[in-house]
């Protein structure tokens, strides 16, 4: 049950050395580098930048994580396709290179005029090259559960079907739309074998029952990370500090002892 930091919203504009510092100080054990962002780590780096970004990590109590994307696979333009699949492989030399553990990416909504099937089955595929490129590096894929109507559960059920890759994994989101009678289970367990990160927020809304889902990754073998995404601050530290405290308090209560003890 380890906490980490996606950089998105958060930290967009801290350097990497801020973004490290500010984990190692309030409790949080790993990094999501979130693309376009000021820390800079792009496939564009050279191989010296690299190494140096691998070296920092490796100087620090700070786990890299992973990579941000915002590779996505539903275009129904196959140039477009293709090139999001390259720049997929970009990130996961970039991540084998920095010392990542892998990469997140998207679908990001159904195209109007496709039958939802046949993009469901064409990101599925795609998914799958993808984790075949990675396996070759060591790397892991998180699909993100996101975008307009490809957040649906079962559609990203169906995705992960189709990919059948065993270097290919979720990513749970933490949307509203899981919620069902106040509950996440009967969502969560259409995917729960592939659950490797997830993108938790603001642990204050008791409209997500956050302790249901520290529950069910304790009883899915989690081992992976789940990431705060959450807003900027005027005082972060403080802020992030909260959280840190709040998080461990929410995942002890989740642990069944803790429930029979009342």
């Amino acid at each position: 049950m380890r906490l980490g930091l996606v950089t998105y919203q958060m930290a967009e504009h801290w350097d990497l050395d801020t973004c490290i510092q500010m984990c190692a100080k309030t409790g949080f054990q790993g990094l999501e580098l979130r693309t376009t962002h000021a820390h800079g780590v792009e496939p564009s780096l050279t191989a010296k930048q690299r190494a140096e970004v691998r070296r920092k990590f490796e100087a620090s109590p700070v786990m890299l994580w992973g990579l941000g994307t915002a590779c996505e696979y539903h275009s129904p333009d196959p140039d477009e396709l293709r090139r999001q699949v390259q720049l997929t492989r970009d990130f996961v030399d970039l991540a084998a290179d920095v010392g990542a553990v892998g990469i997140k990416v998207r679908p990001n909504g159904l195209p109007e005029g496709v039958p939802v099937e046949k993009t469901l089955e064409q990101i599925g595929l795609s998914l799958r090259e993808c984790g075949q490129y990675a396996a070759e590096r060591g790397i892991e894929i998180w699909l993100e559960v996101h975008g307009h109507g490809t957040s649906h559960v079962p559609h990203i059920k169906a995705i992960m079907e189709v990919c059948g890759h065993p270097q290919a994994f979720v990513c749970w989101n933490c949307n509203p739309g899981e919620v069902q009678d106040g509950s996440i289970q009967s969502n969560f367990e259409l995917v729960g074998r592939w659950v490797r990160e997830t993108h938790i927020h603001d642990l204050y809304d008791n409209s997500y029952p956050w302790t249901e889902l520290f529950g069910l990754l304790r009883q899915y073998g989690f081992e992976g990370m789940n990431l705060l995404e959450g807003p900027g601050s005027s005082d972060p530290e403080r802020v992030l500090s909260y959280y840190s405290a709040l998080y461990r308090e929410m995942v002890q209560k989740s642990h069944p002892r803790a429930t029979a003890a009342g």
